[in-house]
């Protein structure tokens, strides 16, 4: 049991913390969840260090200011901390600030039997904010006891125009863009395409929280939550991963180049890097779902920083890079997604099938590359009927008609700032 006084001084700790929290950039998602009502709890998820709190705190002070309680359970002084020990922190925050109508609880799913906990608060009559950075563990639980009476919300690191905000960067009209405008606007995406989108580094330049935010997902969310018995091997895993962002990848091959014992080793590690945010998959899309789980999965990480710091090399990939954006964005909206990979190993990057959406992504197109891009985008577009798709580029910009099929090609930053949503 931890006592009162402890919970007290943590209680005033993390207050002060939460209060002190910069209300820097406002995130597009904040005007989706203003007007969210009725549901009994509101989850917000995604990676460590994206700006879940200070998105609380934009909502908590533009909505319930001065009538809340917020705990964080990521504290080394909480160690220790079980579900007998609910009791006291909700007694101990009544003796404080007396009794508020919302409950703020950071990383609760570190504590076993919290979905109970939760589940009474809610029965007494409390209106709940959750933060997590785990995916799998939030979802498992509120799934089971909270069905029908939350809501979820996936925060991810700046989109572009978010990172324009951050640099008081004016956003033209869509569509409508100067001379000078598409000038200043190139110059910042080039920036945005190698140093991502994590809110310390882009508000604060500071970029070793990159590193550090790797190295606390490796280890207290993995290796810690999981027992992982060789961490070095996970490591050297997710290095790859990330490494190899925008590549196809089995869980043979990787365990064939590590010479790990297991394919289900492999697997498992993937799954938990996943549960965590750091990276995500992207199956190949077959019309028969018996198809979908044999064929090679695609791996994005969720920031363009991360991969840059962590991989160097990737500098050489500015393809890679650019893709990794696309992919990270189409996730950010919360997109159904896959890659295509036809009968004669045409290749198109993303097709959103139930839009009739197709996205091919190029660096820069040239005479050696034009006619295998337009072929792979050509053979999406038939296959979902669609009739017209979007080539992405750095920065160049036209218009093409192939089999009676509209082409776009656009830059990405374009593209990024018309579908921001």
């Amino acid at each position: 049991m931890i006592s009162k006084s402890v919970l007290g001084t943590i209680i005033k700790d993390q207050l002060q913390e939460f209060e002190a929290l910069k209300d820097t950039v406002p995130r597009t998602v904040f005007s989706k969840m203003i007007t969210y009502q009725g549901a009994s709890v509101v989850v917000i998820k995604g990676v460590r260090r994206c700006g879940k709190s200070t998105l609380l705190k934009q909502l908590i002070t533009t909505r319930h200011s001065n009538d809340f309680w917020y705990f964080n359970f990521d504290d080394e002084r909480l160690t220790g901390f079980t579900s007998e020990d609910f009791q006291s922190l909700i007694e101990t925050m009544l003796e404080l600030f007396g009794n508020k109508k919302y409950l703020c609880f950071d990383e609760i799913q570190n504590i076993k039997g919290w979905e109970l906990f939760v589940n009474r608060m809610l029965r007494q009559g409390y209106k709940m904010f959750i933060i997590g950075s785990n995916a799998h563990l939030l979802s498992r639980e509120l799934g089971t006891h909270l069905t029908g009476r939350h809501i979820d919300i996936e925060l991810y690191p700046f989109s572009f125009a978010e990172y324009l905000k951050a640099h008081h960067i004016d956003i033209p009209t869509k569509g409508m863009y100067s001379t000078k405008e598409k000038a200043l606007l190139s110059k910042h995406f080039k920036q945005y395409l190698v140093k991502g989108g994590m809110p310390e580094a882009v508000v604060f330049s500071n970029e070793a929280v990159l590193t550090q935010m790797v190295n606390d997902i490796l280890q207290r969310d993995i290796v810690n939550r999981y027992n992982i018995r060789k961490p070095s091997e996970l490591k050297t895993v997710l290095k790859f991963l990330i490494a190899n962002t925008a590549y196809p990848i089995t869980y043979r091959s990787i365990r064939n180049n590590f010479n790990i014992q297991s394919a289900n080793t492999i697997q498992k590690y993937i799954e938990y890097a996943e549960e965590t945010y750091l990276v995500f998959t992207v199956r190949r899309y077959e019309k028969k779902l018996k198809h979908f789980d044999k064929n090679p999965k695609k791996i994005y990480c969720v920031d363009n920083g991360i991969i840059t710091k962590t991989s160097p090399a990737i500098h050489e990939r500015h393809g890679a890079l650019l893709e990794n954006l696309v992919a990270l964005h189409l996730r950010r909206m919360g997109k159904e997604f896959y890659y295509y990979r036809g009968r004669t190993d045409a290749e198109c990057d993303f097709i959103i099938p139930h839009e009739k959406q197709v996205l091919q992504v190029c660096y820069q197109l040239r005479d050696d590359n034009r006619e295998r891009e337009l072929k792979g985008l050509s053979e999406a577009l038939e296959l979902l009927s669609a009739k017209q798709g979007f080539l992405l580029t750095l920065d160049q910009e036209d218009q093409n008609v192939r089999k009676n099929k509209k082409i776009i090609i656009q830059p990405v930053w374009q593209w990024l700032l018309e579908n921001d949503a």
